[in-house]
């Protein structure tokens, strides 16, 4: 188990440093874990959106006038 400090001059101020790394590693660690699961799932959608996508091979990509002013 963890021992703190049991000087005066610094005793109260360990166990709260102590839970306030201990807390904010532990929301970072959560924070990452959903970022990932989320991002595969996000790239799962991208890729399959990208596979059902219907291709436009008259689009050679260029932007005219008239299709701007067409929106």
């Amino acid at each position: 188990m963890i021992q703190f400090s049991t000087d005066p001059n610094i005793g109260p101020w360990s166990k709260f440093v102590f839970w306030f790394a201990m807390i904010n590693t532990i929301a970072t660690m959560a924070f990452t874990l959903v970022v990932i699961f989320f991002g595969f799932f996000d790239l799962k959608f991208l890729f399959k959106a990208l596979r059902e996508e219907r291709i436009d091979v008259t689009d050679d990509g260029r932007v005219s006038e008239s299709d701007t002013l067409q929106k």
